[in-house]
């Protein structure tokens, strides 16, 4: 668990914030009970919006190491509660045989290397957390497990299954009544919420996904497995599907074997059961074209819960000492494998990261001039926003909170990915376009050919290019080194364009580039107004 954290806080060190966290830091600004319990999509992320709101007023947003911290904390504290739940019914060697391949989950990168997540890892740690309780069978126990489960429902809608699981396991009981606020309190609660807000949430709930649920479960269901024994890596060539679906076969033949043999099934087995596959069931009903059973973010969950189930099933099981071996060795292996995976996907974010430092170092550095309502795309700057981060909402929160972009000096030495992103933003921020039209002052002009001077600078007042051919084109750079990234499209033959860059808050000059065509380009000064 300290290799894990030591490693995940090293690589969540050269990223920022990303995606979905952009709706906490920029749109859940006001301290008031709808922020913080109006849905997410159709989620109740009511404490890891908390957590946010309060690490953002605390520490600012120059840095996402805060949230960083608390997430891998939160993840780290899932893996420990399934350690210690697992070691209950099979011993320390079988528990760390489970627990290894989800430390180093490189087929979830997009849980582990994704402080949103910290609402699955709070969720799972909350609701493990909540079955131990009940195994006191004290007061004390039940209060603590009625307040575990009813914070499990506020970080994640996975709090649900194990309220589920929970009801089922106090129904088999004699003192099934007494102890039934255990989980009517939280039920209450949540069904307060979704009457206040819940209810207005967008779902892709339908009668088709509820027709394909068992396809998507089973899918699912053979991803876990696939992914838990280190076959679900991009390692392979293949799919995730090729290896689980042979392994789930398996599982379920001695899934089958098992019960056959305990004859008589304990609740806290049956309620496990409807965890993990009341998990499935509501992902498959609420899935859209986006969230296929195979998707990295689902395994951890998938895991966690069917490691659960494993547990229960193989209690009182009398395993030989070369198996518990071999699994070990298997947990081992599998670790090794989808930390490679982990690895890997962690080198992707970086350069991610990257961009968004240079891209919104551009649109600082646009403040003033570009629209508030402009929003940064993946066509405009190389990274999708999700439609989250408008400048207006931006530089609000830059005023409150610091800047995580890249400063006007440190964009002259970024890396070349946040140099090419800078220039896209800069570019869609100002508006840079060729426009028709524009007077050239006599006597200016300069013949340019594309094939022996194919760059050139481009001044405050700007410039008037007319092509002399067709199939010229143009484009421009400001940071960028190794390329052009900013197309302005192809130059009318004869018809004088205007190319003129508006100011901002940086004086480093702009350079264009000519490509194509051989008649050549003539290029003049602008005649001022």
């Amino acid at each position: 668990m300290l290799l894990s954290g030591v490693l995940l806080l090293h690589w969540l060190g050269r990223l920022t914030f990303w995606r979905d966290e952009w709706a906490f830091l920029l749109h859940r600004r006001p301290w008031s009970v709808s922020t913080v319990l109006h849905p997410f999509v159709e989620q109740l992320l009511a404490i890891p919006v908390l957590i946010y709101k309060t690490l953002l007023g605390i520490f600012g947003m120059e840095s996402a190491l805060p949230f960083q911290v608390v997430s891998v904390l939160l993840f780290l504290a899932s893996v420990g509660m399934l350690f210690i739940y697992v070691r209950r019914r099979v011993g320390e060697w079988l528990a760390l045989a489970a627990i290894l391949p989800i430390l180093f989950l490189g087929p979830s990168w997009d849980d582990l290397l994704f402080p949103f997540q910290m609402a699955l890892f709070g969720c799972i740690a909350c609701g493990i957390a909540a079955l131990l309780m009940l195994e006191r069978h004290d007061r004390t126990g039940d209060l603590a497990a009625m307040v575990l489960l009813l914070t499990a429902l506020f970080f994640f809608d996975l709090g649900i299954p194990f309220v589920a699981a929970a009801t089922v396991e106090l129904a088999f009981g004699k003192d099934r009544w007494r102890r039934a606020y255990v989980v009517a309190v939280p039920t209450a609660f949540w069904l307060i919420w979704y009457a206040g807000w819940g209810h207005n949430a967008d779902t892709f709930i339908s009668f088709t996904n509820f027709a394909k649920s068992p396809i998507y479960m089973l899918e699912g269901l053979g991803t876990s497995l696939a992914t838990w024994v280190g076959l679900g890596t991009d390692v392979y060539d293949s799919s995730p599907l090729d290896w689980g679906r042979p392994l789930l076969v398996l599982a379920l033949v001695l899934v089958a074997w098992r019960l056959y043999v305990l004859r008589r099934f304990s609740p806290r087995l049956i309620g496990t059961a409807i965890l993990l596959l009341g998990f499935w069931f509501l992902t498959a009903l609420n899935t859209n074209p986006l969230a296929p059973a195979t998707a990295g973010r689902y395994q951890y969950l998938g895991i966690v819960l069917m490691a659960l189930l494993a547990s229960e099933l193989a209690a009182g099981l009398r395993i030989r000492r070369y198996a518990v071996v071999l699994l070990v060795l298997t947990g081992v292996a599998a670790a090794i494998i989808n930390g490679t995976q982990l690895r890997n996907a962690a080198r992707g974010l970086a350069n991610i990261a990257q961009q968004q430092r240079g891209g919104l170092g551009a649109l600082e550095l646009a403040r003033g001039r570009v629209n508030p309502g402009f929003e940064l795309t993946q066509q405009n700057s190389g990274v999708d926003y999700l439609g989250l981060l408008d400048a207006g909402s931006y530089f609000s929160a830059v005023d409150a909170y610091g800047s995580p972009a890249y400063s006007p000096a440190e964009l002259v030495t970024a890396p070349p990915a946040a140099q090419v992103s800078a220039d896209m933003v800069s570019a869609a921020a100002l508006g840079i376009r060729l426009a028709p039209g524009g007077q050239a002052v006599p006597g200016t002009c300069l013949r340019l050919d594309p094939r022996t001077a194919p760059t050139f600078p481009v001044g405050a007042q700007g410039v008037v290019l007319t092509a002399n051919g067709p199939g010229t084109q143009v484009s421009l750079r400001r940071y960028a080194s190794g390329s052009f990234p900013v197309q302005l499209g192809t130059l009318a033959p004869g018809t004088p364009e205007l190319l003129r860059i508006p100011a901002d808050r940086s004086t480093r000059p702009w350079s264009a580039q000519l490509t194509g065509g051989s008649a050549g380009v003539t290029a003049c000064r602008v005649r001022l107004p």
